[in-house]
């Protein structure tokens, strides 16, 4: 796991692992976790950005918006063995919900190819953090491993 300043950290946690990542705005602030995300799992400089992915999650809040999103690319890992680079979000604020929608590349996981990180059991919500203000956003969110 290695920290990409102004983009995301690893603050320290006795058990699990945190992520912490920045951005002018929400949007790229989400974009940032996810590639914090990924270098837990794997080395993301040698992610190609080979296929296009899009996901969409819907959520009451942000907090929760944040946790779907993540948990979204935890799935696609899982599910279809995807591991991505490049991140395009973008957040709409509806009537009663938030909708995010994003744009992934990367490609599937090649062992051998890709290096092997910390495993990730789950997104959690416990000690999240958001914040945005004009010109910038943080969040932080502790993943299970």
């Amino acid at each position: 796991m290695k920290p990409y300043p102004g983009k995301y950290d690893y603050p320290d946690h006795t058990s699990d692992v945190y992520v912490q990542a920045y951005g002018r705005d929400l949007e790229e602030a989400f974009e940032n976790a996810a590639l914090g995300l990924t270098g837990v799992i794997t080395d993301v400089s040698l992610i190609r950005p080979e296929q296009v992915v899009e996901e969409t999650v819907e959520a009451e809040d942000v907090q929760m918006l944040l946790y779907k999103w993540l948990e979204a690319i935890l799935v696609r890992l899982d599910a279809e063995q995807m591991v991505f680079s490049e991140f395009d979000v973008k957040i709409e604020k509806g009537e009663d919900r938030y909708i995010l929608k994003a744009l992934m590349k990367g490609e599937r996981f090649k062992p051998g190819h890709h290096t092997s990180g910390t495993h990730v059991k789950a997104v959690t919500l416990h000690d999240m953090e958001i914040e945005e203000s004009p010109g910038k956003a943080r969040v932080k969110v502790l993943l299970d491993i």
